[in-house]
């Protein structure tokens, strides 16, 4: 093997034949050039651990030469060759840094022993350096080490993920990252991003069966996209845990190799947390039920319910509260036995579990209430829960023996973050205080909840003759005026066109409160007509509000969002009128009928009336739900 490799700009053939005869014989590695043209180019091409340099050239000043050799390799050990007469020469390239000089002619013993002495100099430097690197380089790693301990040290998933973000951001130095965590089997959704990373919308979510993440597969941290993106999977004895991905490295325009490693160490330290966590997790989640297994107990749900809505304060989510109760609980307990009431709640939780997501808990406050808490889930999407939930446990709610026979009688109100309370004292305060009201509601009193949308019109209208008007006053008879309450609902004429004026009416104040959403379902018979009458239309596409047109005399398509009509070939619609419109915070219904020459209707405010009304009226025709 080489001891060095030696270039030699010399122009006389004399010395190129010393130089290499000499230093060949040494073992030495020697490359001649005749002119310092000739040394420049083959220093661009190749590394050398040494030149020599005759100071007199033909072709530039040695001075010159100098500088040019420096500006490839800067610390470039030089021998400078010169003769007697040159020897101020020889003194200023010394005060340039070279690292000695000779004179000519040139002693053969003297020229191996200077060679010999440069050549160990640098090895004893590289050596060195070496060992300086190699020390940087543990005390990095050590340190990178010490940095990924912390994330043992978390217990909590939220601040866990957000803990390896800023782990792996600072360790790379990135401008970004995103967490995605497996949610189901085979599917991972984004779990929590720091800095600037930038989400696409098809990315909040993927299916490890998805060709663009086979990565995750792979196991291996890799570079993307012109190596300004490193892809982090992490997985736990062969299990995909998560895909960490970093973005925009800073004051550098790519990642490298180096900070690939390093990504790597990342990954195993978050595996172990991670795994940690999601047991700890698991354990609380055995360990923490009720008296029945299908509900947690009410310790497990309020601590499950502050990291919720911690995250949801902090990551600007929504997060719904739901309270159910058995009105009937007192009632049952004395006519059956304690197994019976147990089965047929056993029977009902575990209906209402299979309609709850993985995220969704539900916990026991009593045998008579339950708590359920809805992560990432607003007000609409809460109401969309409880309509699954009545659908699921109808039928299976029912106690009897040879002498009676009775069901539980289920209520179930929400609250929503941040709308009703940022705490869960507030939502649980707010859903109290609309059982009470739901109670009292006339969809309840007045016996409405087993009949279908047209059959509680029917009721609610009444028969021929039980409405009349006496010296213009309108005259309702005693069965209909359980229906009527102060400032909430009444009876009224309907003269032509107030349905549209309140329409129109309604409109307005959803164009001007833009951001509240809402639903507004309307009953006529000719589409165009009444979007002519409404005169907002082109406003309501730009609201949060949803206006469906039902009946109609044929199917008709507009190139609307938010206003579409929907042809329902039913003579109910057009034989009554109906007007129907719910936001998070208030509701109202109108529904008529003509009785001989005029107009006859219904109005209310009752919020209970008009949610279960839109309910029912999407069920009875399979409408798609909005709410």
């Amino acid at each position: 093997m080489a001891k060095g490799r030696i270039l030699a700009i010399d122009g006389e053939s004399f010395y190129q034949r010393f130089y290499r005869n000499t230093l060949e014989s040494e073992g030495y590695t020697i490359r001649i050039a005749a002119n310092a043209q000739e040394g420049l180019e083959k220093l661009r091409k190749d590394d050398f651990d040494l030149v020599l340099i005759d100071i007199a050239q033909p072709d530039i000043d040695g001075h010159s030469l100098i500088d040019s050799i420096r500006r490839y390799n800067q610390q470039q050990d030089i021998l400078i060759v010169t003769a007697q007469k040159e020897m101020q020469h020889a003194v200023q390239a010394m005060k340039l840094g070279v690292s000695d000089y000779l004179l000519k002619p040139i002693n053969h013993e003297e020229f191996l022993l200077l060679i010999n002495r440069i050549m160990f100099r640098q090895s004893v430097n590289h050596e060195h350096q070496k060992l300086i690197d190699e020390n940087v380089e543990f005390h990095a790693i050590l340190a990178q080490y010490r940095q990924c301990l912390d994330l043992l040290k978390v217990d909590d998933l939220d601040r866990l993920g957000d803990l390896i973000l800023d782990t792996i951001m600072d360790l790379l130095s990135a401008e970004g990252s995103a967490l995605w965590m497996e949610v189901d089997d085979q599917k991972f959704g984004l779990r929590c991003r720091r800095g600037l990373a930038r989400i696409r919308a098809n990315e909040q979510s993927f299916n490890l069966g998805d060709t663009q993440w086979q990565m995750v597969r792979a196991g291996k941290p890799r570079l993307q996209n012109d190596d300004r993106i490193v892809v982090v999977p992490i997985e736990y004895s062969g299990t995909p845990l998560g895909l960490i991905r970093v973005e925009s490295p800073v004051g550098r325009s790519e990642f490298n190799r180096r900070d690939l490693r390093i990504a790597e160490l990342v990954s195993e330290f978050s595996a172990s947390a991670l795994q940690k966590v999601l047991q700890i997790q698991e354990l609380e989640r055995s360990s923490l039920h009720a008296s029945r297994d299908e509900a947690y107990n009410m310790a497990f749900f309020r601590d499950y319910a502050a990291k919720e809505l911690y995250k949801a304060r902090r990551y600007n989510r929504r997060l719904s509260y739901v309270r159910l109760v058995i009105d009937n609980m007192e009632k049952v307990k004395s006519l059956f036995n304690k197994r019976e009431v147990d089965a047929v709640q056993s029977r009902m939780l575990e209906q209402i579990n299979k309609v709850l997501r993985d995220a969704d808990i539900i916990a026991m406050n009593s045998d008579s209430s339950y708590s359920i808490l809805l992560p990432e889930t607003d007000y609409w999407g809460s109401l969309v829960t409880q309509k699954r939930i009545r659908h699921a446990i109808k039928g299976e709610l029912k106690l009897s023996n040879m002498k009676r026979e009775v069901n539980l009688d289920v209520y179930l109100r929400s609250a929503s973050y941040p709308a009703d309370g940022s705490i869960l004292e507030d939502l649980e305060n707010v859903t109290v205080n609309r059982l009470a009201r739901l109670r009292t509601s006339l969809f309840y009193q007045g016996e409405l909840v087993q009949r279908d949308f047209w059959s509680v019109v029917d009721r609610v209208l009444g028969r021929p003759g039980e409405m009349r008007t006496v010296d213009g006053k309108l005259v309702v008879s005693g069965d209909l005026q359980r229906f009527e309450s102060p400032l909430k609902s009444r009876y009224l004429h309907v003269p032509e066109g107030r349905i549209e004026e309140i329409a129109r009416a309604l409109c307005r104040e959803v164009v001007e409160a833009s951001r509240v959403r809402g639903i507004i379902y309307c009953g006529c018979v000719d589409f165009e007509s009444m979007k002519r009458s409404l005169r907002f239309v082109e406003q309501l596409e730009k609201t949060e509000t949803s206006f469906f047109l039902l009946g109609g005399k044929k199917r008709t398509n507009w190139d609307l969002h938010h206003v579409v009509p929907i042809h329902i070939d039913d003579r109910n619609f057009k034989q009554n009128a109906f007007l129907l419109y719910m936001n998070e915070d208030y509701a109202y219904a109108l529904v008529a009928r003509k009785v001989g020459n005029e107009m006859i209707g219904f109005h209310t405010s009752d919020f209970y009336f008009v949610e279960n009304m839109i309910a029912k009226l999407q069920e009875q025709y399979q409408l798609r739900s909005q709410i």
